[in-house]
């Protein structure tokens, strides 16, 4: 079975996820702050974590994996690093969304004044999102109509014949073509146009949560209603089911990753030209699961690396999951603490 450890207290959290599929109903209230993040957004306005938008470690979580049956490791990892990049891992609090007065500025000056959120550009979330745009050309938080309708001419070519009509399920091929399309023209109308490692592992997990993840779980599709509903609504579709075994949400990562050659991390110069980033140092620069770590950890403030007593336990707690991230690949013996700026 399933566990997951907590910050503050260590203690084991039980999720039972053998269950049969579950059906999930639609009791969807308002919430104080959205995330970028249709899953996120779901979870809260479902009350699988706070309603508010102002979560902790374990409310994510097991929120995630009660609602999606998502496998633990994925969840803990996003948001380990989401904790620690945009909320409060002292306090155990990170808004989905933007700033708040419910997650308080780190002690001892570390980080920015105001910890500004999941939903706060240059974390996990950036440039060419699905449905969100850039956050230099406008609203990076909220579902962006005539963004999906882009999305949709994808599905309209590439997607599978479902119980709603031709070419009404995505696929692997829908979402090459859409992240394709989000990376071109992201790139050509955004002079500030970025997409470090964590960013451009981020977009590629992303798109495989929609076919995996958001898919009905007695029929394995991820239909335009299915879809639609939690794009556009952000809520449970009708007659929605999880997926009956647990899924990591990134089986299709590598899949339509490898449908999108050529991109790499990178950003536009001064002409509007994308150019890659330098490598990481080795032994980071070995794959892109380690430059992603080595990325992360640079993104966040380089004072978590200097607390002590509780701060420090949390902090270690969250580190050894962004290691663990690792365990597989080149750099698995070079544990990083966080080495970024202060005000991130």
């Amino acid at each position: 079975m399933p566990t997951t450890l907590s910050l503050r207290q260590v203690q084991t959290i039980s999720v039972d996820v053998r269950l049969p599929s579950l059906r999930i109903l639609n009791d969807r209230s308002s919430y104080f702050l959205s995330a970028a993040c249709p899953g996120m957004n779901t979870l809260a306005n479902h009350g699988y974590i706070p309603r508010n938008g102002i979560a902790s470690f374990e409310e994510i979580v097991t929120g995630a994996m009660e609602a999606f049956n998502v496998q633990s490791g994925l969840m803990e990892f996003i948001t380990a690093a989401n904790m620690m990049m945009r909320g409060n891992p002292f306090v155990n609090k990170v808004s989905i969304g933007g700033s708040s007065p419910l997650v308080p500025p780190l002690p001892g000056n570390i980080g920015s004044p105001h910890p500004g959120g999941i939903a706060l550009h240059g974390g996990f979330e950036g440039d060419a999102s699905m449905t969100r745009a850039d956050a230099f050309i406008g609203d990076n938080r909220d579902f962006q109509d005539i963004l999906y309708d882009l999305d949709l001419l994808q599905l309209g070519k590439f997607g599978d014949n479902g119980p709603n009509g031709n070419n009404t399920v995505f696929n692997v091929a829908t979402m090459i073509g859409i992240k394709q399309h989000n990376l071109a023209m992201d790139q050509a109308a955004n002079p500030q146009f970025a997409v470090p490692p964590r960013r451009l592992s981020a977009m590629f997990t992303e798109a495989s949560f929609v076919l995996n993840v958001f898919a009905n779980g007695t029929t394995k599709q991820a239909t335009l209603p299915i879809v639609g509903s939690f794009f556009r609504n952000q809520t449970f579709p009708q007659n929605w089911f999880r997926a009956a075994t647990p899924v990591s949400g990134s089986e299709s990562a590598g899949q339509i990753s490898a449908g999108v050659p050529g991109i790499v991390p990178g950003r536009n110069n001064e002409q509007g030209v994308y150019v890659a980033d330098p490598p990481p140092p080795a032994p980071f620069n070995a794959s892109m699961g380690c430059a992603t770590y080595w990325d992360l950890l640079g993104t966040m403030p380089a004072g978590l690396a200097n607390t002590t007593g509780l701060f420090k336990q949390n902090v270690d707690f969250l580190v050894n999951i962004l290691f663990q991230s690792v365990a597989t690949s080149p750099c698995n013996q070079t544990m990083l603490f966080p080495f970024g700026p202060n005000v991130n």
